[in-house]
This record gives C-alpha cells, sequence and structure tokens, in this order.
C-alpha cells in the first residue's frame, strides 16, 4: 500500500511540476502533425514503396507511440541524472556514429545509417542531445575555463570529422554551430570566440574544396539553387504546390506533390501539407513552435542552474536551426539538405531524438523538481 503511495504521490508532483504552455504547445504539435502528415502523403508514400497504403502511417504511429513513451519517461529524471549520465549518452551515440563508417548503410554515396530491422537509425540525431548533455555538464563545471574549451574542441572536432567521413556535410555544420553556442554562452574571451569561428568556418571550407569529389553534390546543389533559371525539380515542384493550396488548401487527397517527388513526406512534408491543409496549416505549426521555444527561452532567463540553461538553450536552438532549415529548403531560400521537420517528416531517428529532446526540456523546465 505505501509503494502504490509512493508511486501514486511521485506521479502527481511529476504532473503537478511540468510546465502547462510547453505540454501543451508540444501535444499541439505532435497531435496536428499526426493528423496532416497522414492525412496527407504517408499513404501514398506507402503504396508507391510497399504496394500497401497502409505500412507507412501503421510505423509512423508506432514512432509517435514510442516518441509520447520516450517523451514521458525522459521528463521523469531529474538535472542529477542527466549531469551523470552525460558521458554515457555521448560515448553510446558516438560510438554508434563511429559504426556507421564500418557497417553502415551506404544510400547514394554516404554511410550515414545503421539496419536496426524495424527502422534504419541515423546515429547523428543522437548525437545532438548527447553532445549537448555532456558539453553542459563540462561547461557548468568547476574546471577552468581553458580546460573545458579544449575539452570541447576536441569533442566537438571528433564528431564532425567522423560526420565528414561519412559524408554528411550538413550535420557537420550543425555540430560546430551547438559547439559555437556554448563558446559565445561561457564567457570565453571575445577574441578567442572570433578565432575559434573563424579557424572553424576556415577548416569547413577548406574541406570541400581538398575533397572537391567527395562533396561534389554539395557544389551541384549550390550551382542549381543560385542558378535562378535552373530551380531544382524537387523546389519548383515543392513551390507549386503551396502556390497551389493557397490559404486554404485543395482538401484532403488532393495534393499532387506526393505523386511527383519521393521525398513529399519527409524533407518537402511542408509543401504536402499546404497543398493540402493551406498556408493556415504551415502558419498554425510555426506559431505553436514559435511560443513552444519562447516560452523555454523565458525559463532560462529565470533563476535556473548553469547547466539547465546550456542545455534548454542548446537544445532550443538546434531544434530552431533544423526548422528554418526545413523551412528555407521547401520555400527555396536554401539549398536541398535532407533536413526533416520535427514530428512532422517520416523518419525514426528525427522522431525518436526529438521526443527524447522534449522530453529533456520537460524534465529541465519542472517546478521545484531539481
Amino acid at each position: 500500500m505505501n509503494f502504490l503511495n509512493k508511486n501514486m504521490n511521485f506521479f502527481i508532483n511529476w504532473v503537478r511540476n511540468l510546465d502547462k504552455v510547453i505540454l501543451t504547445l508540444l501535444f499541439l504539435w505532435i497531435i496536428i502533425g499526426l493528423i496532416l502528415t497522414t492525412s496527407s502523403t504517408l499513404g501514398f508514400a506507402s503504396l508507391k514503396l510497399y504496394n500497401d497504403s497502409k505500412i507507412l502511417i501503421n510505423k509512423y504511429y508506432l514512432f509517435i507511440f514510442f516518441a509520447v513513451i520516450i517523451i514521458t519517461f525522459a521528463s521523469f529524471f531529474n538535472e542529477t541524472f542527466y549531469k551523470r549520465s552525460s558521458k554515457i549518452f555521448f560515448y553510446i551515440s558516438f560510438f554508434l556514429l563511429l559504426l556507421t563508417l564500418i557497417l553502415g548503410l551506404e544510400v547514394k554515396g554516404s554511410r550515414r545509417w545503421l539496419n536496426l530491422f524495424f527502422f534504419n537509425l541515423q546515429p547523428v540525431e543522437l548525437l545532438k542531445p548527447s553532445l549537448i548533455i555532456f558539453l553542459a555538464s563540462i561547461y557548468s563545471s568547476n574546471n577552468s575555463l581553458i580546460f573545458k574549451f579544449s575539452l570541447s574542441s576536441v569533442i566537438t572536432i571528433s564528431s564532425i570529422i567522423i560526420l565528414l567521413l561519412q559524408p554528411d556535410y550538413t550535420q557537420a555544420l550543425i555540430i560546430l554551430v551547438i559547439w559555437f553556442i556554448f563558446i559565445f554562452m561561457s564567457g570565453i574571451n571575445l577574441i578567442l570566440i572570433l578565432l575559434s569561428i573563424s579557424a572553424a568556418i576556415g577548416f569547413m571550407i577548406s574541406i570541400l574544396f581538398f575533397f572537391k569529389e567527395k562533396f561534389s553534390y554539395i557544389f551541384a546543389r549550390f550551382e542549381k539553387w543560385l542558378n535562378v533559371s535552373d530551380i531544382s525539380y524537387q523546389s519548383e515542384k515543392s513551390i507549386d504546390a503551396i502556390i497551389n493550396g493557397g490559404f486554404w488548401g485543395r482538401g484532403i487527397g488532393e495534393g499532387f506533390l506526393k505523386e511527383k517527388i519521393p521525398e513529399a513526406h519527409t524533407d518537402y512534408i511542408l509543401a504536402s501539407i499546404s497543398e493540402e491543409f493551406g498556408i493556415i496549416a504551415i502558419i498554425l505549426i510555426l506559431i505553436i513552435v514559435f511560443f513552444l521555444f519562447m516560452r523555454v527561452f523565458a525559463i532560462c532567463q529565470t533563476n535556473i542552474s548553469e547547466f539547465k540553461k546550456y542545455v534548454l538553450v542548446a537544445l532550443s536552438t538546434t531544434v530552431l536551426i533544423q526548422v528554418f532549415i526545413n523551412v528555407g529548403v521547401t520555400i527555396n531560400m536554401l539549398p536541398p539538405t535532407g533536413m526533416p521537420f520535427a514530428f512532422l517528416s517520416y523518419g525514426g531517428s528525427s522522431i525518436i531524438t526529438n521526443a527524447f529532446i522534449m522530453g529533456i526540456i520537460l524534465s529541465l523546465t519542472k517546478k521545484n523538481y531539481t
């Protein structure tokens, strides 16, 4: 009986301490994404890939189901747990990333995925939150600033090198941006920050030119993107879909984008949704995402620990950057990158990782619970 009472008290305290604004907005994000994504593209994509309209939809439902479990489970833990577990999380994800170079599935010349039978795991998705937690534990420690900077540099550069060997240039840039966030927040000397950024940017640009053949796909995408008269087929069809959908959309099942490009349910999910449900649906999704993370940033302005502040700012900024990239690619403001939109794009790695991220955010924004 005492055991039941303790568990009930724990559950009641957990619910009471969760930030209700973040929880509500996250719930809306997932539910709206679930409805719009399954209604617009997954059935057709599944039929085309597997000759069965239900396979991808069922897998997507399963991913969302596991995502809800992960969000709940991750939000149970407290700051102390994440601090103590930061090394373990990072070592596991780093090892999985390293495995891609040996056992990774080769797709279009890149080894970015590990075959886990039920779905293909992209380890870099797990690396991002685990790296953030690990860097936060380093920068919130009592060690000297130079030690923190040096250790974080080694960890970040090691991760970037593996990503460049896959190759996955876009994700390498995101890892670099994550590191920039930490050095900006740490209070390191401005000259050292500028030197670090300059060296990092110089390194990333020189890699492109020294190994031009390996990264030829990036040059090809940029050339197409910069050439106004030669817009890529995907971008052209994406913009056409948004225009055809107008403000209110063509209606459920009335979109054509899913028939024209294979990435309609992943990279170009926003265009697919916009075509059938209208620009109003995209505006609604972006408003939900914007206010959710504005709430997180507002909490970061309160009297919370250094570790929490580092983790919350870095996780939120990372998700927002990825949202910005996805939107940018959809409307041809950016060249194609293969960046999914959290909880909308089909993909197990993305959904599960974003669930872990949101679970951590819910955990570290709880009231009176450290």
